[in-house]
């Protein structure tokens, strides 16, 4: 090969790998992408409506990027949309009330169209009702709503999101569910984790009926329901099940047999 051929062939080689690294950063193998400006005006919004003593997130401000630089949130690489909000409380509150975030949840969080992941526990929203416009959330796969001072009835409308896997409500002492009781629970045939613990069933005696139309369910934590027997199952459908927590209930009777046939049963919880 003489030298001008060699040297076509180098500049050939060079282009092409600038052209694969240039694709790979397209792609969002080595960049993350920008938030969207839409998504960005939403979260300011819905950051103005929450109290924020300790200013967890103070990181949320116009000038930054809301996918590489606000706390919590987490972005497609490709395209930028707002995938989830990790805004959980990791500080016991007990310890350091201003840790905790509360206020107002604004609807703004709809123009989300991408989230999957919703995490506010551990937080303290002053017994107010759980918002309804959460069942609007189409894309939502994880609601981690626990141990946040919720009140009310739960909303019906959570049975319309129907992509979630995870659910917990446990820990808020004002929930009931008075109304329509659970009846919204079987339209979340995906729904693998539920912890309804400290929410008041008493009300809801068809509780266990509707629970059973779950067939993906694995984890069910029911601690501290107010619950006063376990009702008889003709045939049970949540046979994935694997942990079940029934402690600090008032169960008189005498274990049902349905308990026994749970064959992937690996925790019974009832202390």
């Amino acid at each position: 090969m003489n030298t001008s051929m060699k040297t076509v062939a180098f500049l050939v080689l060079g282009y092409l790998t600038i052209l694969a690294i240039d694709f790979s950063f397209c792609n969002g193998s080595h960049v993350n992408a920008f938030c969207l400006e839409s998504e960005k005006r939403a979260l300011l919004i819905f950051k103005q409506g929450l109290k924020d003593p300790s200013e967890r997130l103070s990181s949320w401000e116009v000038e930054h990027d809301c996918c590489n630089y606000w706390a919590g949130v987490v972005c497609d690489n490709t395209t930028g949309q707002v995938l989830e909000l990790h805004l959980r409380n990791t500080v016991n509150h007990w310890q350091n009330e201003n840790s905790t975030l509360g206020g107002e949840i604004n609807p703004s969080l709809l123009s989300l169209k991408q989230l999957r992941y919703l995490d506010l526990s551990g937080n303290d929203f002053g017994g107010m009702p759980i918002p309804s416009f959460i069942g609007s959330l189409a894309s939502l796969e994880y609601l981690n709503l626990s141990d946040a001072s919720f009140g009310g009835t739960i909303p019906r409308q959570l049975g319309n999101v129907s992509t979630l896997h995870f659910l917990s409500l446990g820990g808020n002492y004002e929930l009931d569910v008075k109304g329509s009781g659970l009846q919204w629970l079987p339209l979340l045939p995906h729904l693998e984790h539920l912890d309804l613990s400290s929410v008041n069933l008493n009300k809801a005696p068809d509780w266990l009926q509707v629970i059973n139309k779950l067939p993906s369910l694995v984890e069910l934590l029911l601690a501290g329901c107010e619950l006063d027997h376990i009702p008889p199952l003709p045939s049970v459908n949540f046979t994935s099940l694997v942990v079940l927590d029934l402690s600090h209930n008032f169960f008189p009777s005498v274990m049902p047999g349905w308990i026994f046939s749970l064959s992937n049963l690996i925790s019974l919880d009832l202390g």
